[in-house]
């Protein structure tokens, strides 16, 4: 994992490049309105972002030992819980609906019956992973909605053939082109929040990092992570939703806050367990 993200990292910034020059280019080739494929992940990728988010959370609660830990650090824990879980149903009903926030009640009930079955002596290593996961996606998703509003950028699909309204990646616009556009929806096209969604499960990698049997299979899900967000990416491109430079950001945003937690996870680690994630 070592060379993983390094490698992940230049491969968005060759990405970013790529896109600095030939955003409106590669929308206009790819785009292609109405498909379904790009619909089914338009409502895919924020489901799975709230389960992400779902685990993280009940993570950080399930695994206190409740007649042992101080009531402080209870009601932290709680708190992380009941919020992280309540993001998660609103984003599971704000893109599917009925049957979103019917998926997340279940979901949210099952998580909480695995988490509760994890032994005792390994509820410490999920615990710290857990709040690692739910770190990783508030604050990269904080970060995204304070650039959407900054950027103010047009999506391709609300520009009407009009390429007057396009912008590089790197020029901030706020409301300038609000407008132009029949939706304040249609001017927050920097960076991507579904790329986003999609890469947060780059985030699991750090359950099999923490778990003692699991270490090989780290990079295992961590590939099938990357190849689900780029998928998603190129999903997002054809409909219309976001430029190349607006999937990279999105997906760069998670993935550097994962790289930091990743870090830091190792480093509580290795404290505890030196033998173990001493060379990690």
């Amino acid at each position: 994992m070592k060379k993983v993200f390094p490698a992940t990292a230049i491969g968005a910034l060759v990405l970013l490049v790529v896109g600095t020059f030939a955003d409106l280019r590669i929308d206009q080739a790819l785009y292609l309105p109405g498909n379904g494929f790009s619909a089914f992940f338009e409502r895919l990728a924020p489901v799975i972002g709230a389960t992400v988010l779902m685990i993280g959370a009940a993570l950080v609660f399930w695994t206190c030992e409740f007649g042992r830990e101080r009531l402080s650090w209870l009601l932290l824990a709680g708190l992380v819980y009941l919020g992280g879980t309540l993001v998660a149903l609103a984003l599971c009903y704000k893109y599917c609906r009925l049957f979103g926030a019917a998926y997340g009640v279940i979901a949210a009930v099952l998580i909480a019956c695995i988490v509760r079955r994890i032994p005792q002596e390994l509820r410490w290593r999920y615990r710290m992973a857990g709040i690692a996961i739910v770190a990783v996606f508030i604050c990269s998703m904080a970060v995204l909605e304070v650039a959407k509003i900054a950027w103010g950028r047009v999506r391709f699909r609300a520009m009407q053939g009009d390429t007057g309204l396009f912008t590089p990646w790197y020029h901030p616009n706020g409301k300038r082109f609000r407008a132009a556009v029949a939706a304040a929806d249609d001017i927050k096209s920097f960076p991507s929040g579904h790329s986003l969604f999609a890469g947060s499960t780059l985030s699991l990698s750090l359950l099999a990092l923490a778990g003692p049997r699991s270490h090989r299979h780290e990079g295992v899900v961590y590939a099938v992570a990357l190849a689900y967000a780029l998928v998603v990416m190129v999903s997002r491109m054809m409909q219309g939703a976001h430029f190349l430079s607006d999937v990279t950001v999105g997906f760069s945003l998670i993935f550097l806050a994962l790289w930091l937690a990743r870090h830091l996870l190792v480093a509580q680690l290795a404290r505890r367990y030196p033998q173990e994630y001493g060379n990690r």
